[in-house]
C-alpha cells in the first residue's frame, strides 16, 4: 500500500478515470503498483485511460488494482 500510495504522489501512477479494465491470466511483465513481475498464475488487470491521461496503460497484479482504486477515492495529502 504505502509504494501504490507513493507512486500517486510522484505522479508515476494517474489518478484519472480509466476508460476499459480487463481482467486475465497472463504471465509477463512488471506490475506498475508494486514493481513486482506478474506471474501467469496470478490474476492481474489491463488498464486504459483517456487520451488526456498521461499514461495510455498499465498493468497490475489484482490486489494492486484494489489498492490503488482504494487509494484513488482517498483524497491526496
Amino acid at each position: 500500500m504505502i509504494v501504490i500510495r507513493s507512486r500517486l504522489s510522484r505522479q508515476v501512477l494517474p489518478r484519472g478515470a480509466f476508460t476499459r479494465v480487463v481482467g486475465e491470466y497472463a504471465g509477463g511483465g512488471v506490475c506498475a503498483g508494486c514493481g513486482e513481475r506478474i506471474t501467469s498464475a496470478q490474476a492481474s488487470y489491463s488498464i486504459d485511460f483517456a487520451p488526456e491521461i498521461s499514461i495510455e496503460a498499465l498493468r497490475l497484479h489484482r490486489v494492486c488494482f484494489e489498492i490503488w482504486q482504494s487509494e484513488c477515492r482517498t483524497p491526496p495529502a
